[in-house]
């Protein structure tokens, strides 16, 4: 399957299709308004659970024979 969108996801407006502001992610074609929108999606951080929550949020203590007062 292959989706070709000409919403601009940065300004969430309707862009023509020009090939000089077309980006192909996989199966996914985007168009966008202008090149700073294109550069403003392409610069976005994307999260990636399993490679960036490399850390443990877990928080072991000792509370046996701990004086908290």
């Amino acid at each position: 399957m292959h989706i070709t969108t000409t919403l601009d996801p940065i300004s969430l407006k309707d862009a023509p299709k020009n090939p000089q502001l077309h980006l192909r992610d996989g199966a996914l074609d985007i168009y966008f308004e202008s090149s700073e929108n294109m550069t403003a999606y392409r610069d976005m951080h994307v999260e990636r659970p399993g490679a960036d929550l490399n850390h443990s949020l877990d928080n072991p203590t000792e509370e046996s024979g701990t004086d908290w007062n």
